[in-house]
This record gives structure tokens, C-alpha cells and sequence, in this order.
């Protein structure tokens, strides 16, 4: 009697349990006191300590994470911003090697994040004084991979609202953990063997061989290169607060001269960029590293984004 008394104390949820799970890659969470969605940017309608929050918040996660280390960054959302709805996107390895599955699980995503555009004609007029509604944590080039594609899908279904009116994504704030980082043949190797058995390296060696043949044959760039360089487009600066690099020293995966180096860039483009640099960082373990400085740098970009917005708003 005692030792079932003990399993059932023992026992404990899945990980993300609370979250509702709408395909095998994407789970979302929506708290009871959870902002009005009203697409009004301010949010005057909420409590005055909700308008301080994220109306949503988007985690695109690593390639290959397990729901155990991912439910480690969604439990800390939920402390800084408990009024927060949560979306999860996931990046298995799957979705690398047949990208029709990630087209095929991505949709239920879509379906939330079509909830909080606005129409184009709005978003232009208010573009530099209105406040951010989403906050976009996106985790390792896995991450950035389902961002590319989350463009891609969004481009085909936001359409128009009822006035004819062609809608568009709403202003948010971004925080990029270990990336984004551009094609070199060792790293994707390790990358992939992060959520595949290590009998599968030759077998990954060859694919990404294949993938190096195709690229000089047809004259083109690897997936990395491209998606990193759409998060530098022109297009982004309107719907763009801020963002923030956090990137560690010892990254085996993504080598931090080149997450500097894109954060350069943008800064050129016009992005409003931070950077925190973690020595001895590695690869998504910057928590580990430093838990304190980097949940503070994730609130504060949220929170100077937000200010910045009243700021502009107040001189307009």
C-alpha cells in the first residue's frame, strides 16, 4: 500500500500537459485572464498591468528539442508574463529532410497567428507609434528554419479582413538564442545528430553531402544562408521593435563571430539590435550558464520595446 502511495506521489504530468496539443508539432496555451484580443495595439481595454504583457507569446523551438527542455523556457514565460497566451512551434529533424511534413503541421499555428493581424492600412499609419503585441522567441537555426516557413504560410492565408483591407503581421519584439548561423558542412553535421542515433553520422554525412551537390549544381544557397539573411529584409523594420542576440562563446553549433556578424548587419539595416554575449555560453544551454541575466535580457527586450512605442506616441 505504501509503495503504490509513493508511485502515485511520484508520479508526475508530461511535460507541457497544460498546453493544448493541435498537431505533433504545435501546443498552445491560453491563461483564464488572458489579454482581449480587440487587434487594438495599445490595449486600452485591458487591466493596466496586462497592457504590460505580450498579448501572445511565439516559441519556436530548436531542432530535435524534447518537450522536457522546451517546457524549461515556456515555465518561465508564464512567470514574467502570466497573462501571456503561449504558442509552441517545434522543429523536429523530420521537418528538414521532408519539409512537406512541417507544411503539413504547421497550419494549426497559422490558424492562431491569423487571430492577431491587422490590416495593412492601419499597421502603415501607426507603424512607429504603436506598441508591439507579440513577443517572437525563436531558439537555434531550428527555430529560424520554422520561422521561414511560418512567412511562407502566412503570405498565402492572411488574405484581407472583411473591409477588403490586406492584413499583415502585428508589431512585435524578437529575441534570437544561438543563431541565426549560416551553412558550414561540421556544424549541420552535429546539428542533425542532436535528435538522431550516432550509428546515423555516416548516413548524415552523405545527406549533407547530396545537399552541398545540389547547391553548386544549381547555383544556389543553403537554406541557412537565405533564412538568415530574410531576418535582415527591409520588410521586417515596421513590424520590428527591437531585438536581441543572446549567443554563448563555446557554441559548437553556431560559431558566435557569425551570430556578431548578422547582428552587425542588421544594426546597418536599421533593426534596433542588443547583444548579450555569454562566455563559455553553449549552444541553447545559455540558461544554464546564466539563468538571471538571460530572462532579464528577454524581459527588458519586451519591456524597452513597449516603452520606446509610448515614447514615439506621446512626441507624435
Amino acid at each position: 500500500m505504501a509503495s503504490k502511495t509513493t508511485s502515485i506521489l511520484l508520479r508526475r504530468e508530461p511535460p507541457l500537459s497544460f498546453m493544448e496539443h493541435l498537431s505533433s508539432s504545435v501546443s498552445y496555451y491560453c491563461p483564464k485572464d488572458a489579454i482581449p484580443l480587440n487587434n487594438k495595439s495599445d490595449n486600452d481595454n485591458a487591466p493596466i498591468d496586462q497592457r504590460r504583457h505580450p498579448e501572445l507569446i511565439l516559441v519556436l523551438s530548436w531542432m530535435g528539442a524534447r518537450d522536457v527542455h522546451i517546457e524549461k523556457y515556456i515555465a518561465q514565460h508564464r512567470v514574467l508574463f502570466p497573462s501571456s497566451r503561449i504558442l509552441l512551434i517545434r522543429s523536429p529533424a523530420s521537418h528538414v529532410f521532408w519539409p512537406s511534413l512541417a507544411r503539413r503541421h504547421i497550419p494549426p499555428a497559422i490558424r492562431i497567428l491569423r487571430q492577431f493581424a491587422e490590416s495593412e492600412t492601419r499597421a502603415t499609419n501607426n507603424s512607429r507609434n504603436s506598441r508591439p503585441r507579440v513577443l517572437l522567441h525563436i531558439l537555434s537555426n531550428g527555430g529560424v528554419s520554422t520561422a521561414a516557413r511560418i512567412r511562407e504560410l502566412l503570405r498565402k492565408e492572411l488574405g484581407r479582413d472583411g473591409a477588403g483591407n490586406k492584413l499583415v503581421i502585428p508589431r512585435y519584439a524578437l529575441c534570437l538564442d544561438s543563431c541565426p548561423g549560416n551553412f558550414v558542412w561540421k556544424s549541420t553535421h552535429q546539428a542533425l545528430l542532436q535528435s538522431l542515433p550516432r550509428w546515423t553520422s555516416p548516413l548524415v554525412h552523405f545527406v549533407i553531402a547530396v545537399a552541398w551537390l545540389i547547391y553548386k549544381l544549381r547555383l544556389t544557397r543553403p537554406a541557412q544562408n537565405l533564412n538568415a539573411e530574410a531576418l535582415r529584409r527591409g520588410s521586417l523594420l515596421p513590424r520590428e521593435t527591437q531585438r536581441t542576440y543572446l549567443y554563448g562563446t563555446a557554441d559548437a553549433i553556431i560559431d558566435w563571430r557569425q551570430v556578431e556578424d548578422h547582428a552587425r548587419r542588421a544594426e546597418e539595416s536599421g533593426f534596433k539590435v542588443r547583444k548579450e554575449k555569454f562566455e563559455g555560453g553553449e549552444h541553447v544551454s545559455l540558461v544554464r550558464k546564466e539563468s538571471q541575466r538571460y530572462w532579464q535580457a528577454v524581459k527588458e527586450t519586451w519591456h524597452e520595446a513597449d516603452l520606446d512605442a509610448k515614447k514615439t506616441t506621446s512626441q507624435v
